[in-house]
């Protein structure tokens, strides 16, 4: 038996290639805005055409009504039975008498009378409750805002800023945040923090956060122009309180000065010099940044002498290393000047442990 050639071989076949299956993702938040949001006015007419449309929905199987001397009912009594209908009052004198118009009024008016109750509840708390809420609770919060900080801005500067404000030790409810983001304001007060929505550099919000009264204000806001802008206005309202404000840019910093801002933070030249410090040392910027943090094992701290320390010499301070002595408006720095004696009044500059006395020393 002659043998058989063997058969061709199968050609595989093709198949396209199976998508991998991405996990379920939620949906992605409006990121494009082009629309101006509707104002008040405007909502409060769009409600009342809605309702206005509903109602007229609801004359719905005129036929199948009757009153009690059951006769066909016109147009006035239609609109009568359809305003009693939608309030829920019901008086009883028309009433469906045909099957068609009891499921009309079951599965149609009845849903239309629950949506129009909504729209109402949801004006009047829109536009009367709320505001009557806020207004009370901004009263309340202006009561109790003394001696307290306002953060201008609740960028990655102010957020840092707020969270060391409350881990150094001040209480929650003497933090003020400004910022035009609604989300930055979650965030802050998630915190449990105050916050206005609004532009930090509105007169009005700035009333509202009582600057007049404040221990400082904080400028951090993205823009220098902006800071320094809002810097004149809260001088203006302000003149005796503390401003801090934090620019980009050197070149504003005169500006800023002239401005009235008492403290400035370049946030890009000092970590420029971080960098620059990183290059040639493993040390000194983790010590840096655990001096200037309140987390930190050691702090640097501006404070007036104790009773304990007058007399004493600054060079020769336990448990603190005193690299500044402020006395009578003069600045006295270890690098320049001789050790003194320290007198009652002095504001001492220190490096000291934030451990207790005792640990450090178990710690050595």
């Amino acid at each position: 038996m002659p043998a058989q050639p063997n058969p061709p071989p199968r050609q595989p076949r093709f198949r396209l290639p199976r998508r991998a299956r991405t996990p379920w993702q939620a949906p992605r938040a409006r990121t494009l805005f082009t629309r101006p949001a509707a104002s008040p006015q405007r909502v409060l007419l769009q409600r009342i055409y809605l309702v206005a449309g509903l109602c007229v929905l609801a004359f719905a199987d005129r036929d199948g009504l009757r009153d009690a001397n059951r006769k066909v009912l016109g147009i006035v009594d239609l609109m009568y039975f359809t305003m009693v209908t939608v309030a829920t009052v019901g008086y009883g004198d028309i009433v469906p008498v045909t099957a068609r118009a009891r499921l009309i009024d079951a599965f149609f008016i009845v849903p239309i009378r629950i949506v129009i109750w909504f729209v109402f509840l949801g004006t009047a708390y829109q536009f009367v409750i709320q505001r009557v809420i806020e207004e009370f609770r901004m009263k309340r919060l202006q009561k109790q805002l003394n001696d307290h900080v306002v953060i201008c801005g609740y960028g990655l500067s102010g957020s840092v800023a707020v969270r060391e404000l409350l881990e150094s030790g001040f209480a929650a409810e003497s933090i003020v945040v400004i910022d035009p983001q609604q989300a930055a304001l979650e965030a802050a007060t998630a915190l449990g923090v105050a916050g206005l929505l609004g532009d930090p550099s509105r007169e009005d919000l700035l009333q509202q956060a009582q600057v007049r009264l404040a221990k400082a204000v904080i400028i951090a806001v993205a823009d220098d122009a902006i800071a320094i802008l809002l810097t004149l206005t809260v001088r203006s309202i302000a003149p005796q309180t503390k401003i801090v404000a934090r620019i980009q840019e050197q070149t504003y910093q005169r500006q800023l000065r002239q401005a009235g801002a008492d403290v400035i933070v370049s946030s890009t030249k000092i970590g420029g010099l971080l960098l620059a410090d990183a290059v040639d040392s493993d040390y000194i910027v983790p010590f840096i940044n655990d001096l200037l943090s309140t987390r930190g094992r050691v702090n640097l701290l501006e404070r007036e002498a104790t009773t304990q320390e007058v007399g004493r010499w600054s060079n020769a301070l336990p448990g603190a290393v005193v690299v500044g002595l402020v006395r009578a408006g003069r600045v006295l720095s270890f690098y320049e000047d001789e050790p003194c004696q320290i007198e009652a009044g002095d504001l001492l500059m220190v490096i000291q442990s934030s451990r207790h006395p005792g640990e450090a020393a178990a710690a050595c």
